[in-house]
């Protein structure tokens, strides 16, 4: 059941909970009884009784009890709303808190599979939703139930005191004619909800993706493109809503026109059989709220199927399966150095495929090797380079750190000893020092100012108008790429891990710069095992092993000299520079 998560974070909180139900029963009982009672019996005692005289003192007591009714009707209303308002917020602070952490442990296939602006989408519109569902529901399910029942005791008291049978019996005939219009609406509202909040998703991803593309569009005039593909999106949500709206809206005039036609039935009814005004009054004010509460409860059911796509997409999340995920009793990473082991390590993307996406008999780096990952694209580096902090794991194999299985460590434990670069890093929105100090909070102020020092980053962080305390802004866009991978570099190098993987990190730097670069990492890897994953072959010639790559496999691995002697080497080097013996004539 996709609500059963919320009943019981709700169990958590049912002091509140009680005080709240506590205080919609005496609501429900003021409203569906209080009210019908006095109007039969001070009508009957005031207005019917002709011969008794009542002193003013004795009038504006009786008159002041239905103030008083609708005053204890209010108070509890409000301890009720407020108290359940405080549960509900409760609950979605633990729901929002629960999805938030849930992607945080996702493995990283799950976003590869998934648009980021349907994540966000449910993140964010899918749980105000949920959040308005809620609300609904506490302000109706906790008093409106009590509110029908006070009634409906109340019309059944009534017709035992008149004698009526006959109008209780008219009542549960008319009472399937509600029930009929909620469970059609019912089904139209689930059916369409989810389509709803699917296609708000997809619109949700348009507008993301058209946000990170702004140099794309305008540059490939794309403008027109971008304008019909949200536009068709946008009509498609509208017309899934407007679908939503004409089946939601459908039961309150419904229910309206059903209530009038009880109160004309009771009205006839009354006449015939002689019941009294103040008898008749009452009757209406029972039949009013019971029908009213009946109402209520109805719009409370249509807008939990309302959202019930919402609700469903959420749990969706909730509910993944954590494929990559620590053992119960991990083995203690103690004094980590960076060796490195690969034991016949099978990996594909999909399950289905017939052959591995990734294969790797025996290979060993071994701690303080520049390890250079070289071959054509979708040889298997970048893939390789991951399985190294478990974003994937194997299908089959093992993967060693200092000798150790690394499914059996921590996933914290082990990437804290892996400093990882991606060739697109991601830069928070925040100044140039919270970027680098993010990689190790306990580093000192000199401690950064040296990491951005051995990336060669500080020249221009100096230039910039705050210095380190500038501002980089979302996705560092006041930055060039080049000189986010320095400051990417910078976050690494002051993590200092004793695995270092970098993944096409320095593409954007210029020559000058890449040089600089290559003599720190020199100087680091005689306290560490660096892995490059690059296909400049200045960098490359920084290697002590070079492993080249080609669907999957590793062909060749040797030192730079004798991966040249292999064909497929020798030709992308030849490629980005041309063949030596050509270069030598020249």
């Amino acid at each position: 059941m996709q609500y059963s998560r919320y009943f019981a974070i709700a169990r958590n909180h049912r002091r509140l909970l009680v005080i709240g139900l506590c205080a919609g029963l005496v609501a429900g009982i003021a409203s569906g009884f209080g009210v019908p009672f006095f109007v039969q019996r001070v009508f009957k005692n005031i207005f019917e009784d002709v011969e008794t005289t009542y002193s003013l003192g004795y009038l504006i007591f009786v008159s002041s009890l239905l103030p008083g009714v609708f005053l204890v009707r209010g108070i509890a209303g409000y301890i009720n709303q407020y108290f359940l308002q405080w549960t509900v917020q409760n609950v979605l602070l633990e729901v929002r808190q629960k999805l938030f952490e849930k992607l945080q442990i996702l493995p990283i296939a799950y976003f590869e599979r998934r648009q980021s602006g349907d994540l966000m989408a449910k993140l964010v519109g899918d749980t105000l939703q949920v959040q308005h569902a809620i609300l609904l529901v506490a302000r109706d399910a906790f008093v409106q139930p009590f509110t029908f029942l006070a009634g409906l005791g109340y019309l059944v008291y009534l017709a035992f005191e008149q004698k009526q049978m006959g109008f209780l019996i008219a009542m549960v005939v008319v009472a399937p004619l509600m029930v009929a219009p909620v469970s059609y609406v019912g089904r139209k509202l689930r059916r369409r909800s989810r389509s709803l909040q699917n296609t708000l998703g997809e619109l949700t991803d348009v507008m993301a993706e058209n946000l990170r593309g702004v140099v794309e569009v305008r540059s490939f005039n794309l403008q027109e493109r971008e304008r019909t593909r949200f536009t068709e999106k946008l009509k498609d949500y509208n017309r899934f809503a407007m679908k939503m709206a004409k089946y939601y809206h459908m039961t309150q005039p419904f229910m309206e026109l059903l209530a009038v036609c009880m109160v004309s039935i009771a009205f006839i009814y009354s006449y015939q059989k002689g019941i009294g005004f103040s008898s008749f009054a009452a009757m209406g004010a029972a039949l009013f709220f019971t029908v009213d509460a009946i109402k209520r409860v109805i719009k409370m059911l249509n807008g939990l199927q309302k959202t019930s796509g919402s609700f469903s997409r959420i749990e969706t999340v909730l509910a993944e399966e954590e494929t990559v995920r620590d053992v119960e009793e991990p083995t203690d990473l103690l004094n980590p150095v960076g060796n490195l082991q690969f034991e016949n390590v099978h990996f594909s993307y999909h399950d289905s495929a017939e052959s591995p996406d990734l294969h790797i008999d025996q290979l060993e780096i071994p701690h303080g090797t520049i390890c250079a990952l070289v071959g054509p694209s979708g040889a298997g580096k970048s893939t390789f380079a991951k399985l190294i902090p478990r974003f994937y794991d194997p299908q089959s194999g093992h993967i060693r750190f200092d000798g150790t299985d690394i499914r059996t460590l921590r996933k914290q434990d082990l990437r804290s000893c892996i400093a990882f670069v991606p060739q697109a890093p991601v830069l928070f929105n925040g100044t140039v020092r919270d970027n680098i100090h993010l990689a190790r909070p306990s580093a000192t102020a000199d401690e950064v100012v040296d990491a951005a020092r051995q990336a060669h980053a500080e020249e221009f962080i100096l230039s910039l108008p705050n210095g380190y305390d500038s501002v980089v802004g979302e996705n560092a866009v006041r930055l060039s790429g080049g000189q986010r991978q320095r400051l990417a570099l910078a976050r690494a190098f002051l993590k200092n891990a004793p695995v270092l993987i970098l993944d096409e990190a320095t593409s954007a730097l210029d020559a000058e710069s890449e040089i600089k670069i290559q003599d720190a990492l020199k100087k680091l890897a005689k306290n560490r095992t660096i892995l490059i994953i690059a296909h400049r072959f200045a960098t490359i010639s920084l290697a002590d092993t070079v492993l080249l790559f080609e669907k999957g496999k590793i062909r060749c691995r040797g030192d730079f000299d004798t991966v040249m002697k292999d064909d497929l080497f020798r030709r992308l080097y030849e490629i980005q520079l041309g063949d030596p013996a050509q270069q030598a004539s020249r």
